[in-house]
């Protein structure tokens, strides 16, 4: 797993850092990587919905497109609904 170091750390930005893992009862990189993982919107299931968005302004798609799109339904379940058309 790749890791990341970070060099400089201003002292309030690392007390900050601290704080909010204390209060979420996490390690300092635990929480790094939690807020990390929040700005840069690693919800997959999020970004499927956004890009499902942008796909729905340039033209129609059907609901059980998106919602096959967007998760809603298990792998099982699209491949049954397929081998059933």
């Amino acid at each position: 797993m790749p890791s990341l170091q970070i060099r400089d750390l201003p002292e309030p930005l690392h007390r900050l850092l601290q704080h909010r893992a204390q209060a979420h009862k996490r390690s300092i990189s635990q929480q790094a990587l939690v807020d990390l993982e929040a700005i840069a919107g690693d919800d997959a299931r999020e970004r499927r919905r956004l890009v499902l968005d942008r796909i729905a302004q340039r033209g129609p798609l059907t609901s059980t497109l998106i919602s096959a799109l967007a998760g809603d339904r298990t792998p099982e379940a699209l491949i049954r609904a397929d081998r059933e058309r």
